[in-house]
């Protein structure tokens, strides 16, 4: 993944992981507290930034529809800004996805 990509898949992470407050109800999502969820969060930013292209199907499916963060977005009231956020991450994802076919592994 060229250091662009790479940067623009994790500030749609970090969009995402803003909108997750410590009063957040994460119950939807399928986690115990906000602070688990930000730290999976944090988890798939350092995969990223190790050039780990597994973490780009854990993302698809954390993006798509009834999914983590879709979730969470409905539950917390900001199901619109993350259905542009989800827009971005599918770009992002057809791009990158077409090379790493063709790759031994690595973006």
């Amino acid at each position: 993944m060229n250091k662009t990509e790479a940067e623009n898949l994790i500030a749609l992470l970090n969009e995402v992981k803003f909108y997750i407050t410590d009063d957040s109800d994460t119950a939807w999502a399928g986690y115990e507290t906000p602070l688990e969820l930000r730290n999976d969060i944090d988890s798939y930013i350092q995969k990223i930034r190790q050039d780990d292209v597994k973490i780009l199907e854990i993302l698809n499916v954390e993006f798509l529809p009834t999914s983590t963060f879709q979730e969470h977005s409905l539950s917390n009231g900001w199901g619109d800004e993350f259905l542009k956020i989800a827009e971005r991450f599918d770009e992002i994802y057809q791009t990158l996805e077409k090379p790493k076919n063709k790759s031994n592994g690595k973006f």
